[in-house]
């Protein structure tokens, strides 16, 4: 067959059979060239206003229900990966609010990405819905750039979702947003919550790149304490804890846990031999005190690390014992000792589990029997 060019195809012959395969060629030749379906076809369903009509139909119906298989390669919405997580359940349903990293190259950085937060749910971890996005960035404010990292929990007959916001000189800072359906969420109109600003130990300034960002809320003891990421004076990268009674009045309680002051060395496309202690999970189980923390250690794979202390204000980066080898992990149910964690594996959300009894406890993938079990655990109502 020859490499003649086709005028009404804008190709060559050649070109087109490698691009299409030799699965369905007849009927593909049958469309493209002779037009003999279209001629067979009711003349409504060949119209241009047809067309336009079942491909919206056909690509929405992708997007809201994609194949997902969760212990091969994990979730991720259709054309994008995933990075920061936040999960919480709501009616019979686990919702996931997730960075969409819609990235062809470049960093979350770059203008124009990471711009709003996906939505999806799932009733059985097998089976997903994507849903509209939420939060888009608002220019010209505190948030005008990017949103990252949200993290969300009930309150009362609420939700409150915590997240970053970038300004157009990179500065990180966070805020609140309210829902009742997971769907709707209105912004706090005290926004941002700025709660490194007067902190004396803290690297913090509104009109240049700094870290406070990746926030995480637990309820001890009548407070909501939330730990996030931040830089000290000295240069260290750091986990900052904060309180609340009201999400109106924070509490600053310093650094908790504080990285190496020296040895951060950029690198244009991200690999560097060192980075930012980010993406927390702070819980406490018995009278352990348990800090995961996502981090890139000195010339050491990076990855979430576990610290252990007998106190919930202060781990010791030296302690440090590797958890899990992904991006990003959070708790989504417990039963008794153990908890299913989703956490993000190349750019996608998969399960695993943990024994936090252990004396050591480690995140390890689960199989699709061991997530079937799941299914019948009573979900997190807090």
């Amino acid at each position: 067959m020859s490499g003649r060019y086709d005028d009404r195809t804008g190709e060559t012959r050649r070109g087109f059979l490698a691009r299409i395969g030799a699965v369905g060629l007849g009927s593909v030749l049958a469309r493209t060239t002779f037009g003999a379906e279209a001629a067979s076809a009711p003349a409504e369903e060949t119209t241009n206003i047809y067309f336009e009509k079942k491909l919206k139909a056909m690509r929405l119906g992708l997007f809201r229900h994609p194949p997902i298989d969760i212990i091969g390669e994990g979730f991720r919405p259709v054309g994008s990966r995933i990075a920061d997580f936040a999960v919480i359940h709501h009616q019979g349903r686990e919702h996931f609010f997730l960075i969409d990293r819609r990235m062809q190259e470049g960093t979350p950085f770059f203008p124009g990405h990471e711009i709003f937060f996906a939505h999806a749910s799932t009733a059985d971890f097998f089976s997903w819905e994507v849903h509209d996005p939420v939060l888009l960035i608002r220019p010209g404010t505190w948030e005008g750039a990017h949103v990252w990292a949200p993290y969300v929990l009930r309150d009362g007959d609420r939700y409150v979702m915590a997240y970053t916001g970038l300004n157009d000189a990179l500065s990180q800072d966070i805020g609140l947003a309210f829902s009742t359906d997971m769907f709707n969420w209105e912004r706090w109109e005290g926004n941002p919550i700025s709660p490194l600003k007067g902190a004396p130990w803290a690297a913090w300034w509104p009109d240049e790149i700094c870290s406070c960002r990746d926030p995480a809320l637990m309820r001890y003891e009548g407070r909501v304490y939330m730990t996030f990421t931040a830089n000290t004076k000295e240069g260290a990268s750091c986990v900052a804890l904060s309180s609340t009674a009201d999400f109106k009045t924070w509490k600053d309680h310093g650094p908790i846990l504080i990285g190496p002051r020296t040895g951060y060395e950029p690198t244009l496309w991200g690999g560097h031999i060192q980075g930012s202690c980010e993406s927390t999970v702070l819980l406490k189980r018995g009278r352990r005190w348990f800090l995961l923390v996502g981090v890139k250690m000195y010339k050491k794979p990076g990855g979430f690390y576990i610290f252990i202390s007998d106190r919930m204000d202060k781990f010791e980066f030296s302690q440090a014992i590797p958890f899990f080898d992904g991006g990003v992990c959070e708790i989504v149910r417990n039963d008794g000792d153990r908890s299913l964690m989703a956490g993000g594996v190349g750019g996608c959300l998969k399960f695993g589990e943990v024994n936090w009894s252990d004396p050591v406890p480690r995140l390890k993938e689960v199989t699709r029997e061991q997530l079937i079990r799941w299914q019948s655990v009573p979900p997190m109502l807090d």
